[in-house]
């Protein structure tokens, strides 16, 4: 099989490889999925992300006719007769300071030893509120929690439990806080992508 050899920032790699990491994914299965899509398209592809539905094209507008990329929707089907609108689902929580809190609250309570990740707090939190509950952008969040002891955010770490490091924690302060907590580790990585992981971290993630 040939093989494809990419050039690209050590930054953009190592950014690309923590967001597909998330998704659950490899650099290399995300490359062979992107090109799938091309030949499948017949054009560029809209790709996965984790902020939600991609942007409309920019090259068009509504008065135009739809541009020859492959960002553009399918055909809208028939108008249907109106209907008398459905009843509306609760919004989410609004209040960016008490999802931090609630977020930071769940962080605080994981014990020495013991491991998270963000989807698992956000599952708890959606449950807990009856509709769906995303964590707010991590600006201004507090170091401390109410008690004046440190927000162990260290504890968090990515969907398949690599330690990544983040603005509030280095990832190789993260890794020697882990360390001490008495977690062992192994490659993460996957084709080009480096990294580590906890080893058996499924094991240690707590159950909220």
């Amino acid at each position: 099989m040939p093989i494809l050899s990419v050039k690209v920032d050590e930054t953009l790699k190592n950014d690309a490889g923590a967001v597909l990491d998330e998704l659950g994914l490899d650099l290399p299965t995300a490359v062979r999925m992107y090109l799938k899509a091309v030949v499948r398209e017949n054009g560029l592809p809209i790709c996965t992300s984790l902020n939600g539905p991609a942007a409309p094209c920019a090259c068009r507008t509504e008065a135009e006719t739809p541009c020859c990329c492959a960002c553009e929707e399918p055909a809208a089907a028939p108008a249907e007769p109106e209907k008398e609108p459905a009843a509306e689902k609760p919004a989410a929580p609004t209040d960016k300071d008490a999802l931090v809190s609630d977020f930071v609250s769940l962080i605080c309570s994981v014990p020495a030893g013991s491991l998270t990740r963000w989807t698992d707090m956000e599952t708890c939190l959606t449950e807990r509120a009856g509709t769906a509950v995303v964590r707010p952008v991590r600006v201004n969040w507090p170091e401390a929690n109410a008690a004046g002891e440190p927000v162990p955010y260290w504890r968090v770490v990515t969907e398949r439990g690599a330690v990544r490091g983040d603005s509030f924690i280095t990832k190789e302060a993260q890794e020697e806080k882990l360390k001490k907590e008495g977690h062992a580790f192994i490659p993460a990585g996957h084709g080009i992508f480096t990294g580590i992981k906890v080893e058996g971290y499924k094991k240690k993630l707590v159950k909220f």
